[in-house]
């Protein structure tokens, strides 16, 4: 009985196993970021709030960032960024691509416009950094890299000192 056991367990964590689930992309340079979005802001996190879509099918999150410095582009002094996914009463969504926000977090993010008073986030993950002491990271753990736009000379999304993040940004043309 005890041997069956172990085979049941055995077998069950097996199937349990199954291959590991992420977003495919094209790695994107902090350049790339930078041309493709409309400001991009470091900031602290200071809110967020989950809904379902007007149609019930998704939910999205809101989240409020207070803008520290703007880097490039134009910004208000509290940035509404909206993420695909969240969690709204005993159920949640989740998309691999998208950034994770916490509020408390300091962040940049690279935004793109999304309707008058709304921003959605360059790149996805590839395009939020977390920022802790001098160093600055996205968290890229849910990608599987297929390729690079990277032009020679520029960065891709990846750790990086925080002031060479903010170098590459301002510098981007």
């Amino acid at each position: 009985m005890i041997d069956l056991m172990r085979r049941l367990i055995v077998l069950a964590a097996l199937v349990a196993a199954g291959p590991a689930r992420s977003a495919e992309a094209v790695s994107a340079s902090v350049e790339e970021l930078a041309r493709e979005s409309d400001a991009v802001v470091r900031g602290r996190v200071s809110s967020a709030d989950s809904r379902w879509s007007d149609d019930g099918r998704r939910i999205s999150t809101t989240y409020e960032v207070r803008r520290a410095a703007v880097l490039r582009g134009k910004a208000p002094a509290v940035v509404r960024v909206v993420v695909p996914g969240g969690v709204v009463g005993r159920i949640g969504q989740r998309l691999d691509a998208a950034p994770s926000l916490a509020p408390g977090e300091d962040v940049i993010v690279f935004l793109r416009r999304s309707g008058p008073e709304a921003f959605v986030v360059t790149g996805l993950a590839q395009g939020k950094f977390s920022i802790s002491g001098a160093t600055a990271r996205p968290d890229l753990s849910r990608f599987t890299f297929v390729g690079s736009s990277a032009r020679a000379g520029e960065r891709r999304s990846e750790e990086m000192p925080l002031a060479e993040l903010e170098r590459r940004v301002r510098s981007t043309r």
